[in-house]
């Protein structure tokens, strides 16, 4: 059983396929991820491992938090291929993919993912024996308000995620909290839970996925503007 995962969320683009174990990989910094740049990637990846995409058995994505339209274009690219294959398509979150891959230390858990305008989204859980559990739900927090649930909670925690976008000292100097990795989602991350979610049959049907953008896009189209006849032989 072939598997692919990819995360198109933030600044680095990643995708990786598996079997039983890992089999090939990419990851590249993009500040302007595009569609055809992600299928071309996954294609080269396929090319790679000798594999074709009738192989695959189910896609599992990064459905967010993130950037907007990252989020956008693995959506698009994670339904194009499901659809075509008919094959299941799994939502990861993010944040709990960062969580996961560091629930080996005993410490509380807090994942960061940065979603711009200065803004995170934020989650905190408990490590259990084999993952982790939210002890909070997910939220949208300034810097300001982050820095304030970091330097009042006594407890002793790990900041994953993108704490080294913060610019703010007294949250990456506080001594009850261990800046660690993962610093960013990539595609291992998401297999990891994505894995445990297919194997348990814990996902939602093709056509109720959503993607977790946790706020409002910076610029929004009116869309009157994104009407227009296409034809075939354009």
């Amino acid at each position: 059983m072939y598997k692919l995962s990819f995360t198109t969320s933030g600044q680095y683009i990643s995708a990786a396929l598996f079997d039983n174990k890992l089999l090939g990989s990419f990851i590249f910094k993009s500040d302007k991820g595009s569609t055809s740049l992600l299928i071309d990637q996954i294609n080269e990846l396929f090319k790679k491992v000798d594999l074709e995409r009738k192989d695959l058995s189910v896609i599992y994505f990064d459905n967010g938090p993130g950037y907007y339209t990252g989020l956008r274009i693995g959506f698009s690219v994670a339904q194009g291929i499901c659809a075509s294959l008919g094959i299941p398509l799994v939502p990861v979150n993010g944040l709990d993919a960062l969580a996961f891959a560091a629930h080996t230390s005993h410490r509380k858990i807090c994942s960061l993912i940065d979603i711009k305008r200065n803004e995170f989204a934020y989650c905190t859980y408990n490590p259990v024996p084999g993952g982790v559990v939210r002890n909070t739900d997910p939220e949208v927090i300034s810097v300001d308000n982050l820095e304030i649930k970091i330097t009042s909670d006594t407890e002793k925690k790990l900041l994953v995620g993108n704490w080294n976008l913060l610019n703010n000292k007294k949250i990456v100097n506080d001594s009850n909290t261990k800046l660690a990795d993962p610093k960013f989602v990539t595609a291992e991350h998401i297999f990891n839970v994505g894995e445990r979610l297919f194997d348990s049959d814990n996902y939602p049907n093709f056509n109720e996925i959503e993607i977790e953008y946790m706020r409002e896009p910076d610029v929004t189209l009116p869309k009157e503007n994104l009407v227009k006849k296409v034809n075939f032989y354009d």
